[in-house]
């Protein structure tokens, strides 16, 4: 090949290089067209920052959450796994064009209109999209995103909902053409409406069983053992603790139970599922029946090994009843309560109660909306 030959060749490849160049650059200013970067970030009702990822995802959320599908994205729920295709490894690189609508609602199924809303998507930072519900409750926002976007919303009269949705799922045809799919797939948002709020008595229980093992009672409205173990008076409900801690043999068995006896027969306790979404996360109100007289919270094992534990999950509590009576065989009075947070029971050799509740002093009012919402991260 001749210097005339090699000139004209790298000639060409200029002029390529030159177009390419060209290209891109158009590329990029339209694109930054149709989603200006802009410094804003998302809040939760102007309390608490979202944070940028640094390296990780929203304490929130979780890789492949599949809250608030439709019936048109459950093709795209966690299953099968497979390779993740060129379309969806790019999104994730380089972030894809996204779009939601959230369609907001009461917990009765009514929509929202005029609600506010908050809509952040992530993408080399996060960006976000604000503005009010219309009057069927509907509000769509669009930018481009790396894997998920977070939303909340606010009105007043309402408690305030916060969630996540994530377009990326593992394995999943979830990117095609530079875009998110399902594209503008409809999100239901639940806002519980506020109904009866009351004032009620709240209790931080962090007590160490009084021995490792035994029969203890425990008295609601005071939130203490009762005598000669605390302050308590009357004994609502009586725990019996059975500790058997590890040891260093790994072939030995251990066992810790905490079992509650309540001594009424229509008194005891209910399991609930927190609505996490929600800055109210309990029920509105104690069911009328359904409480378990007794009952057990265990954890067992061998070695380092738990072979069974049935512990209340981190999103679960339960709701009690206590103090109830009977006239003529119909149910009479009670006093109805809730716990909120973690409700920890037995771990590790020292055996402690901790948990927090709220319980109703109206007799007999199975109401349990606190006016005084106990929330985590609102």
């Amino acid at each position: 090949m001749n210097k005339r030959h090699i000139a004209a060749i790298s000639g060409l490849l200029l002029a390529v290089s030159g177009i390419l160049f060209a290209w891109v650059a158009v590329s990029r200013s339209a694109l930054s067209e149709q989603t200006p970067a802009a410094p804003a970030v998302a809040t939760t009702g102007g309390e608490k920052d979202m944070r940028p990822r640094g390296g990780g995802a929203h304490p929130l959320c979780a890789p492949g959450s599949t809250v608030y599908l439709t019936q048109a994205q459950q093709e795209y729920k966690l299953g099968e796994r497979g390779p993740d295709s060129p379309d969806v490894q790019a999104a994730q690189r380089n972030g894809a064009k996204a779009k939601v609508t959230l369609r907001v609602m009461d917990s009765r199924g009514n929509p929202v209109p005029d609600a506010d809303v908050k809509v952040a998507f992530f993408h080399r930072g996060p960006y976000s999209v604000d503005g009010k519900t219309d009057e069927n409750g509907f509000f769509t926002a669009k930018h481009m995103s790396e894997s998920d976007v977070h939303f909340h919303a606010s009105k007043e009269g309402y408690y305030r909902t916060y969630r996540n949705y994530w377009f990326y799922r593992e394995g999943k045809p979830c990117a095609k053409d530079g875009r998110w799919i399902p594209w503008n797939p409809t999100l239901e948002v639940v806002m519980k409406e506020k109904r009866n709020p009351i004032m009620m008595k709240e209790r931080s229980i962090a007590l160490k069983m009084p021995e490792s093992s035994g029969r203890f009672g425990f008295d609601f409205m005071e939130g203490d053992w009762v005598k000669p173990h605390g302050n308590g008076v009357v004994a609502d409900v009586w725990i019996e603790s059975v500790s058997n801690p590890k040891t260093t043999d790994r072939e030995a068995t251990w066992e810790h139970r905490l079992t509650f006896d309540f001594q009424n027969e229509d008194d005891g306790l209910a399991i609930y599922v927190e609505d996490s979404f929600s800055q109210m996360r309990t029920p509105y109100e104690a069911p009328d029946k359904g409480y378990a007289q007794r009952m057990s919270f265990v954890r067992t094992g061998k070695g380092g090994t738990v072979q069974l534990d049935n512990r209340l999950k981190d999103n679960e509590g339960v709701i009690f009843r206590v103090r109830t009576r009977k006239q003529d065989g119909q149910l009479q009075g009670g006093f109805y309560g809730v716990t909120v947070g973690k409700f920890q029971f037995p771990a590790g050799p020292y055996v402690r109660a901790n948990f927090q509740y709220l319980i109703n002093l109206n007799e007999g009012d199975r109401n349990i909306e606190a006016e005084r919402a106990i929330s985590k991260g609102f």
